[in-house]
């Protein structure tokens, strides 16, 4: 057995928690002065990283296997170095387990995750009158939004909106225009309330990008839950997730 078999035979046995005294302690100098075995377990820990993300929690005598049956076949000839080989059959083969998991795996589509995680903001701003017979306009906008019709509460935010910019307006205004469908109105809408507005400016981000996700722009959309997922407020944990989730 040469050099590098033995390296990774150590480097195996680490990963695998399988050292013996004498092992460990040759593997903790090799690592402060032998600069090649460094690198050469940072490339086995990132190929450990790849195998796990497959779900294929089978150990490296797998990459062993394919090295064997690769040399004894013959089919690659490298004139580099043997360890550079060794990287290279390895990368090769997470490589294609990641293009078949890849292909093979069920996907999520853009308007599932937006069903999911969409729920219309409650009103939160303002109390509607009941068992009115005639309400003025801004209760009957409040009151259509709370019994789902939100044609007519949009109709009605619109035109409280030409009066006045209030920001609990433009975010209902925004979800409402969300359910219909009017994606571009609803991204205008929390455009402006985040931009005008100091208070209510998470949930415009939040809802903002959900828009994006309806419409499929996840390039949109992935920035903005980045940031409320590194924040401490309701909404991180959520955006978290998502963010895990849209490809």
């Amino acid at each position: 057995m040469n050099n590098l078999e033995n390296d990774i035979t150590l480097v195996e046995k680490y990963f695998d928690e399988t050292l013996s005294n004498a092992e460990r302690e040759n593997f903790t100098r090799k690592m402060l002065t032998d600069s090649n075995f460094k690198t050469l377990v940072e490339q086995e820990k990132l190929l450990i990283g790849a195998i796990r993300y497959q779900g294929l929690q089978e150990d490296l005598q797998y990459l062993k296997g394919v090295e064997k049956s690769l040399n004894d076949a013959k089919v690659v000839r490298f004139k580099a170095s043997s360890k550079k080989w060794y990287y290279l059959a390895a990368a090769a083969v997470v490589g294609m387990l990641i293009a078949a998991n890849f292909l093979l795996m069920p996907r999520t589509s853009s308007e599932e995750l937006f069903q999911a995680y969409f729920k219309p903001y409650p009103n939160l701003f303002e109390p509607t009158v009941r068992g009115v017979n005639t309400p003025d306009d801004r209760t009957a906008a409040f009151q259509a939004y709370e019994q789902g019709d939100y044609q007519t509460a949009a109709v009605k935010f619109n035109a409280m909106l030409k009066t006045k910019e209030e920001p609990g307006v433009l975010l209902l205004l925004g979800n409402s225009n969300l359910i219909l469908g009017n994606l571009d109105e609803a991204k205008g809408n929390f455009i402006t309330l985040n931009s005008h507005f100091d208070e209510l400016d998470i949930q415009a981000k939040w809802f903002l990008s959900l828009c994006y996700l309806k419409s499929g722009d996840m390039e949109k959309a992935r920035p903005i839950l980045s940031e409320l997922g590194n924040t401490d407020i309701s909404y991180a944990a959520k955006a978290k997730e998502l963010l895990s989730k849209v490809k």
